[in-house]
């Protein structure tokens, strides 16, 4: 993995809008050759900057932006005419269900969501943060992040179902960063969800598959960068490739920036008509796959994982196209 283009693409009409009202820098700007960008800085931030802090909810509770939108990015894909937006999450580990504060979740990850965002409704909070247009802003995102029977955007689909893709590279560069910036004296705890993996690595190889590569990956680093219960970082601005794996291994359970790739092409893969045919015990697929969900878990034991298989066809796909990464 290396870090892409900071501005390699025209810039997206709403991301300039963005840098226009003073919301975000153009380093806070990321892109690739293939005309993807997304903005390093969280949705809850650039509310936050414009003063809006809190929004109302559909039952018209007053809910705090830092706590439900602080792992949400804005992303934008080629559309036919113009950009189309969407919203990717980054997610440390929180812990905001133990100290009771009501969230949106602690377990960490990446997930990109296939369904356009509605960039005018956002752009009208921001102009004039009323409780209504505050309520329909988190309505929104929440109906791209998380509110079932959702359709994904064709553009979504072209872009992410390439191999070539250089978008997931790039989310995968800016995760492992944007974790490691919660460090602290050069350590970084692992997932909660990691620790219970590794509890459990004798009773299955699925379960032994993330500890054994952070040990393989220990003893090619010729140090211990992952012992299981900490990730040590010698320098959090300068990752090495060591410190990156570990760290999407522990939090996506991808070990490797081409199974991360992979994965979220499978699921691009399954977004047609025919997989919103609900299954019996398993739902539908659709909606398991209009947003793509990389995070660590028992996802393996709940249905085909090819992409966390580094001899498969799809992770060598990904190989193929991006030999250098």
């Amino acid at each position: 993995m290396s870090i892409l283009d900071t501005v390699g693409c025209r810039m997206p009409s709403f991301f300039q809008y963005l840098s226009d009202t003073k919301l975000i820098h153009s380093d806070h700007v990321l892109s690739t050759k293939d005309g993807f960008c997304m903005i390093s800085k969280s949705i809850s931030s650039i509310l936050i900057s414009k003063g809006v802090e809190t929004f109302p909810d559909r039952e018209g509770r007053i809910l705090e932006c830092r706590n439900y939108f602080d792992d949400w990015f804005l992303f934008a894909v080629p559309g036919k005419t113009e950009y189309v937006y969407g919203l990717l999450k980054m997610r440390e580990q929180e812990h905001d269900l133990e100290r009771g504060i009501q969230a949106d979740g602690d377990t960490p990850g990446v997930t990109i969501s296939f369904i356009a965002f509605d960039t005018g409704v956002f752009i009208s909070c921001l102009e004039n943060p009323s409780a209504e247009n505050r309520k329909k802003m988190g309505i929104e995102i929440n109906r791209v992040v998380a509110y079932p029977k959702q359709n994904h955007h064709p553009a979504m689909k072209e872009y992410f179902i390439r191999p070539q893709a250089e978008a997931p590279y790039l989310v995968a560069e800016a995760c492992v960063y944007h974790i490691a910036s919660f460090s602290t004296a050069g350590m970084l705890n692992v997932p909660k969800a990691y620790k219970e993996i590794y509890l459990k690595r004798t009773a299955s190889p699925k379960y032994a598959r993330i500890p054994d590569f952070l040990e393989r990956n220990n003893k090619e680093a010729n140090r211990i960068v992952c012992d299981h219960e900490k990730i040590y970082i010698n320098n959090v601005k300068q990752l090495s490739r060591y410190e990156k794996l570990a760290i999407l291994a522990t939090h996506t359970g991808n070990v490797s920036c081409h199974s991360f790739a992979a994965e979220i092409r499978y699921h691009a893969m399954f977004l047609t008509k025919l997989m919103k045919i609900r299954l019996p015990l398993a739902g539908s697929p659709y909606a398991s796959a209009v947003r793509a969900d990389m995070s660590i878990g028992d996802k393996e034991f709940q249905g085909p994982t090819p992409y966390y298989d580094l001899s498969s066809s799809s992770v060598h796909e990904q190989m193929k196209y991006h030999a250098d990464l």
